[in-house]
């Protein structure tokens, strides 16, 4: 089965707002209106509710009560609106447990909202942005979503042979999957976005986040790739086989990392997300 097979048959597609979808579509343009992420919003009324609930959430601190949609958007700005709106129209789905993966409930949505805090913070960090911080977030909120199609596929004697190839003869999981299926999480996922009609610079970030293209600059894939190791660093590792990963030479040395400048940035991560938790309420 195909990439493609695999990612048009994915359960998930039914599963996401379009509302979601469309708002994040909405970064290829170079600018546009608050009106029109308004407008958006407005077509999916459980989204409206949840987003509603989370922006008079105590933990958010607003010091007025939020009534509208126009309001939210007004007093915090798109991209922290689109931050939330993807936590809560994906939370669920990333929520769920992966048998194929050895991952249990919200390991994967968990280990997902790390990286894109982490792809953020890159982001801010660097001297010559690749895209804007909403959109490295998303990516990277968004990495493994392949894995939630190839779970559908992965069989028993699939998993066993997967882990095989990792744990006996040393291969990474991308790897392992392509050798056992032919194909691998990053093709699916990147396959299910284009679906999606997502713009091609998160697909990108998405295919290839463990084969980060260094050359030419600006792609997304190198910060994607380092998000999801800080994520691992930092101890969100979903998974039997997360140890599996393992950092591109040419990433580290793009982003002239220092084992002292990796041990401040994992820390910042924590500190990061730990202030974040509030937008990864589903409930």
């Amino acid at each position: 089965m195909t990439a493609k097979e695999i990612a048009s048959k994915a359960v998930i597609l039914a599963a996401v707002s379009p509302a979601a979808l469309k708002l994040v579509g909405l970064l290829e343009q170079s600018e546009f209106a608050n009106e029109e992420i308004v407008a958006v919003l407005k077509h999916d009324a459980v989204l409206t509710a949840k987003l509603l609930r989370v922006c008079n959430s105590p933990s958010l601190g607003l010091a007025e009560t939020v009534g509208s949609i126009d309001q939210a958007v007004l007093l915090l700005g798109y991209q922290q609106i689109l931050r939330m709106v993807l936590a809560l129209a994906l939370g669920d789905a990333l929520a769920a447990p992966m048998p194929g993966y050895a991952v249990e409930a919200e390991e994967l949505w968990n280990h997902s909202f790390v990286v894109a805090v982490a792809a953020e913070m890159m982001i801010h960090d660097s001297a010559g942005p690749v895209t804007d911080p909403a959109t490295a977030f998303t990516a990277g909120l968004l990495h493994d979503v392949g894995k939630m199609a190839m779970n559908q596929v992965l069989t028993v004697p699939c998993q066993a042979a997967v882990r095989c190839r990792i744990a006996e003869h040393g291969a990474s999981r991308v790897e392992a999957e392509r050798e056992v299926l032919g194909t691998d999480h990053a093709e699916v996922g990147a396959c299910l976005l284009t679906l999606w009609r997502l713009p091609e610079a998160i697909v990108e970030g998405v295919a290839n986040h463990h084969a980060p293209v260094i050359e030419p600059r600006g792609r997304l894939s190198p910060v994607v790739h380092l998000a999801n190791c800080l994520a691992h660093l930092s101890g969100s590792a979903p998974g039997w086989e997360s140890y599996a990963l393992k950092t591109d030479r040419r990433v580290a040395a793009a982003f002239e990392l220092t084992p002292e400048k990796l041990e401040g940035l994992v820390l910042r991560l924590r500190e990061s997300c730990e202030r974040s938790q509030s937008l990864i309420a589903t409930e």
